[in-house]
């Protein structure tokens, strides 16, 4: 009889998704502050950064509207909001195909997010994510 597989630890490609987001999101910031202190707009700058952003969310999340939902308006804040070296990482639950890990921001705004992931074809992948709204209910946002 197989051993059923339990990960109780982070899965690397969540945290590789938080660092590549982190690099995309704080070189966007960048980008747009200096265009827009020119008093100027940039529609290269965006889509280069969408296409990044759409290569992050093919390599690491399941194809969704609401995953995919930040490709609409590229948001970008300061500070990042994925930063894995300060965001505080938990294991809620964990099953053999399934996962769902708490992300805790320490900087910034500090939300709470609820990160849902699933293991198909050999990979993690980020099913969906929900945040704590301030009304202490969990609501699914975009990546």
């Amino acid at each position: 009889m197989a051993k059923e597989r339990v990960v109780t630890s982070i899965p690397c490609e969540l945290v590789d998704f938080m660092r590549e987001m982190n690099c995309w999101e704080v070189e966007l910031f960048e980008q747009r502050k200096e265009i827009l202190a020119q008093g100027a707009e940039d529609p290269e700058l965006k889509e280069i950064y969408t296409r990044k952003l759409e290569g992050i969310f093919d390599a690491y999340a399941v194809k969704d509207k609401s995953n995919y939902g930040r490709l609409i308006d590229l948001g970008c804040i300061r500070p990042a909001t994925y930063d894995p070296a300060t965001d505080e990482l938990e294991t809620l639950e964990a099953g053999k195909k399934t996962l769902t890990i708490r992300v805790q921001q320490t900087k910034g705004s500090e939300t709470c997010s609820k990160i849902y992931l699933v293991y198909k074809d050999g990979v993690w992948k980020i099913k969906r994510r929900e945040v704590l709204s301030f009304d202490d209910k969990w609501r699914r946002s975009p990546l």
